[in-house]
């Protein structure tokens, strides 16, 4: 007899196939009319800002052949380029691959996500979490070749078997999460957290099983292993990015105070979408996660802060719309909070309009977090 597949399987099926085909021909499309020409390709439109240097980091590793600005390549993880590489024997293409693997990695992140609010929702509130997060402004950050979805993917994944008690294969995720982005770390004390929280905060209840979780230090070890083989340092990234971006750790007000003042010597556009958006996405962020502490899990929200605490507390903030995106625990307090009909329009409307605003700035090279 054969199995047919549930309405969850469906509904899953039909959000991915809209959001994966949708946003690649909104692309395409928003490219052709805003500049009046056809794009060399369908997908080269997508090769731009940082999945440049992921291609480059997969083409040449962390070396020092002579290429352009091959000393920021230190900067970026290794796990996602080394994706890329391995796909690329397939598939013979660096940015084909990096899409792949990028939208293999949204697929597999919005299955663990729909999974891991089941565990304490509704059906309803599942689905509603994944489309949040799935049209979420930043969220095309998704199908583009950056570690966003990848991130996500094993963060959430790891969160998830951390739940059901399956701490080795917990560990593993998170260690390959902290070889994708710096802010993997956070898994290891969360986790911990995590694990005496099931356990009621009981010294005889803790079992060897909690080592699993140390684990996930290796993956940033391995990275810092990296930096000091290529660079003599292991914390050469801190200093690249000190130098190229004008980014080192500060308390959050600094980065704030920046960006309110380039809200007044920036020009229009970049005074919107460099200083305003920053403040935005980090205040209403903010906001989601301080509510999350009575609505969610103690572990997600304290995952959240601690990330949202590592992104703000720099000199100068950027990116801070594409780093909300990897706060799952916002998008299962927006889900709870969508459950009235006027805020889940609302969220919908707002998360399209600015979707599809950010992505059209994206694919033409310019600011778009």
């Amino acid at each position: 007899m054969k199995m047919k597949p549930n309405n969850s399987t469906i509904e899953l099926l039909v959000i991915l196939l809209i959001t994966i085909v949708g946003t690649f021909i909104f692309a395409y499309v928003s490219y052709v009319i805003i500049t009046d020409s056809f794009p060399e390709s369908v997908i080269s439109i997508w090769n731009t800002w940082d999945t440049q240097h992921y291609i480059k980091i997969a083409e040449h590793g962390y070396s020092n052949r002579i290429i352009e600005d091959r000393y920021l390549l230190i900067a970026f993880f290794p796990l996602y380029p080394l994706l890329i590489k391995t796909f690329s024997f397939v598939f013979q293409n660096y940015l084909v691959s990096g899409l792949i693997v990028s939208n293999i990695s949204y697929i597999v992140a919005v299955f663990y996500l729909y999974k891991i609010v089941l565990l304490d929702y509704d059906k309803e509130d599942a689905l509603r979490s994944i489309i949040y997060f799935s049209i979420f402004p930043t969220a095309y950050f998704l199908h583009a070749a950056y570690t966003e979805s990848l991130f996500i993917a094993l963060t959430v994944a790891s969160f998830y078997y951390a739940r059901q008690e399956r701490w080795a294969v917990s560990g593993v995720l998170g260690m390959l999460s902290a070889l994708t982005r710096v802010t993997g770390i956070i898994l290891l004390p969360v986790l911990i957290i995590e694990y005496l929280y099931q356990k009621q905060f009981k010294k005889e209840n803790i079992r060897k099983d909690i080592l699993w979780i140390f684990v996930i230090g290796l993956g940033f070890l391995i990275y810092l292993i990296i930096n000091y083989i290529t660079y003599g340092d292991p914390l050469k990234f801190l200093e690249i990015q000190k130098e190229k971006w004008q980014m080192h750790l500060s308390l959050p007000t600094k980065g704030l105070f920046y960006a309110w003042g380039g809200i007044f010597w920036r020009n229009p556009a970049e005074s919107i979408l460099v200083s305003w958006t920053q403040i935005a996405f980090a205040v209403l962020s903010l906001i989601l996660i301080i509510y999350s502490f009575f609505r969610v899990r103690l572990s997600y929200s304290l995952y959240a802060l601690t990330t949202w605490l590592i992104v703000t507390s720099t000199s100068l903030w950027i990116s801070v719309p594409r780093f909300t995106l990897t706060l799952f625990p916002i998008f299962i307090v927006l889900a709870l909070l969508g459950r009235r009909k006027e805020v889940n329009y609302t969220i919908i409307f707002l998360s399209l309009i600015f979707y599809a605003l950010f992505l059209m700035q994206f694919i033409r090279f310019r600011w778009a977090f």
